[in-house]
């Protein structure tokens, strides 16, 4: 808090321009955390849709471990998103020429990692938008289950049927949401490659500022979905 009030005074009251440049550690304070949302992000999705297959799929093994995979899915998320936290960082620090000295922009996109984050967006673009397709395919396989009980009253099986009923229920109201997650992400993943393509063109002043802007959109969507996908349990 301290900080953030002196340099807001120095806006104000610097005589050396120097004086008004970010120091590198609030630049990772800043920036390592969002790097690791862009992972976190889109893997949470991922999980959430594999402890559906496995409810789908595997009901017997869900009901006897499905705690346990949520409890490792989200140390495994958790776990590369700290990795790719500590990738930026290192790459960062090899960037001497950049990162020795307090800098003007706040950003951790340099020469050693920005092929890795290109390739890491499409790799996630392509991630999300399978998960979409298989949110939409467990929709119909449980509404097949389902009509299969009706049809067959030998094979019954009340934890199957309770489970596609449950299973139906969950995926209308996740596959919107990951649907809209997807096509935002899309969006964001095509704009900011835009953008760091035209780089050189545009300066630097004008990728800053569109990447961040792009990236807070992002967030605020996923945040969205993340509230909606959480209330239905609270009922």
């Amino acid at each position: 808090m301290l900080e953030a009030v002196t340099n807001f005074i120095v806006l104000f009251t610097y005589t050396n321009p120097c004086d008004c440049l970010t120091q590198v550690w609030l630049v990772y304070l800043i920036k390592i955390p969002a790097f690791m949302y862009i992972v976190a992000s889109s893997l949470s999705h991922f999980a959430i849709m594999i402890e559906r297959v496995l409810a789908t799929v595997y009901v017997k093994i869900y009901e006897k471990k499905g705690k346990m995979f949520g409890v490792i899915s989200t140390i495994i998320v958790w776990l590369l998103s700290l990795i790719f936290g500590l990738y930026i960082f290192i790459t960062s620090q090899m960037d001497t020429d950049t990162f020795s000295h307090p800098v003007v922009y706040i950003t951790l996109t340099n020469n050693y990692n920005f092929q890795t984050i290109i390739y890491l967006n499409f790799f996630l673009l392509i991630l999300v938008i399978c998960v979409a397709i298989a949110d939409y395919y467990l929709i119909r396989r449980n509404q097949k289950i389902k009509l299969n009980f009706f049809k067959s009253t030998t094979n019954y099986s009340l934890n199957k049927s309770y489970q596609a009923k449950q299973n139906i229920l969950l995926m209308k109201i996740i596959f919107p949401l990951d649907f809209s997650y997807s096509f935002i992400y899309t969006i964001f993943i095509i704009l900011t490659n835009f953008m760091r393509y035209k780089r050189e063109e545009y300066g630097q002043l004008v990728y800053v500022r569109t990447h961040e802007g792009l990236t807070l959109v992002n967030i605020k969507n996923f945040k969205i979905n993340q509230h909606k996908t959480i209330t239905p349990y609270n009922f």
